[in-house]
């Protein structure tokens, strides 16, 4: 006879049990697959679900593995997968819910997405400790700003400053982000995530997790990265309480991107292009557009969109609408035709997608010595969760 549980065992199994099931269901993940993935049968697996019994401590390490958490995750007094609670301890790596959460048709496709990026923030501190490498960001992401369309350029300005680059015109600003010490990660997710980020409090860093399926569009890409970028010192501001958000002048959605418009095409610099090409704003033609489009490495649409809003560009339709902007007839026919996904005149080169993360686990590798547990132990965890390294 079986040594009875004590009502803490009971409560506890309950716990991991409900915690098992939801995070398999949110995964779209039948019973008997789990069950199969991890070497056990589909019977022991419901009465673990069911709490009626605590799994081993190796059954729980396959199931940690196979659903992308930490096995602690799975024994959490709060749900993992709740947008809505927010960690007691202030020091732990928070992932920022999406902006885009009303595009994606699997909202639970989207949770399952929340809980693979806190795995990976909770993962690359330690890569970087394994390759000793200093974990904070270069620049800081605690400085004081109005939310406001001023505010969100002195935000952009200071980032550019803390790059080195000033106004400089780049087209991928994606390796300055990593040599400055921001996880910039590309990883797999499903269609309709796009973006996440997050914040490391404790290191005073940031992540952004950009979808890698998106490899053949690069603007949408690059976008998002300085999107979510916004949204990180949109974050620690609120965090800090320096400033009431309720008198805010701009959401968080619209400071991130006035944010994005300024870092990606500063006004300074869009001013000098258009004035040493020597293009008058009622003289643009459709292929200019679109070859100094890609000099800034933006969409066609951000770009004209930015044209107009800087006085730089004209078009007879905002005599009618003031926020009608330069060829917006013939950007909406050709997405019409070929779609979303296919730019006007050509994408920009791709990005440069997960480098410094690789650097990491190389480095991690020769310093790991006979010790290769932990790097290995390391690898696995992001290659589960969807990063790629070696593309």
């Amino acid at each position: 006879m079986g040594k009875k549980k004590t009502y803490a065992e009971h409560e506890v199994a309950l716990r991991v049990g409900a915690r098992i099931r939801k995070l398999r269901e949110i995964q779209g993940i039948t019973q008997i697959t789990l069950a199969t993935d991890i070497g056990i049968r589909a019977g022991p697996l419901g009465w673990i679900e069911k709490g009626k019994h605590l799994p081993s401590g190796r059954v729980l390490y396959r199931l940690a593995k196979r659903l992308n958490v930490r096995i602690d995750d799975l024994f959490q007094e709060k749900n993992v997968w709740d947008d809505s609670t927010t960690p007691t301890d202030t020091q732990t790596s928070v992932v920022l819910p999406p902006l885009d959460a009303a595009a994606c048709p699997n909202a639970e496709a989207l949770k399952a997405t929340h809980i693979i990026c806190q795995t990976v923030a909770e993962t690359l501190p330690k890569l970087e400790e394994l390759a000793g490498v200093a974990p904070r960001l270069d620049f800081s992401l605690s400085i004081p700003f109005t939310a406001d369309d001023d505010g969100a350029k002195q935000v952009a300005a200071y980032v550019r400053q803390g790059l080195g680059i000033g106004n400089a015109m780049l087209a991928d600003y994606l390796e300055l982000l990593e040599n400055a010490g921001l996880r910039v990660v590309f990883m797999d997710m499903p269609e309709g995530c796009t973006a996440f980020s997050g914040y490391d409090p404790l290191n005073q860093n940031g992540f952004i997790f950009i979808n890698s399926n998106l490899k053949k569009q690069p603007e949408v890409q690059m976008a998002h990265a300085v999107l979510e970028l916004g949204r990180i010192f949109w974050y620690v501001r609120k965090q800090s309480g320096q400033a009431n958000t309720e008198d805010d002048a701009l959401s968080e959605e619209a400071f991130a991107r006035r944010f994005a418009s300024h870092f990606l095409m500063p006004v300074t610099s869009l001013r000098r292009t258009v004035l040493q090409t020597g293009v008058a704003p009622e003289s643009w033609t459709f292929d200019l557009l679109l070859r100094m489009k890609k000099r800034y490495g933006v969409s066609a649409r951000c770009f004209a969109m930015r044209l107009q809003e800087l006085g730089l560009s004209w078009s007879d339709k905002q005599k009618r609408n003031p926020r009608a902007f330069l060829f917006e007839d013939e950007l909406e026919a050709f997405q019409a035709e070929k779609g979303t996904a296919t730019e006007p005149g050509g994408n920009r080169p791709p990005c440069s997608m997960n480098g410094r993360i690789g650097d990491l686990l190389l480095v991690a590798e020769q310093k790991a010595g006979k010790d290769m547990k932990p790097v290995n132990s390391t690898k696995r965890v992001l290659r589960q969760s969807g990063v790629r390294f070696d593309m």
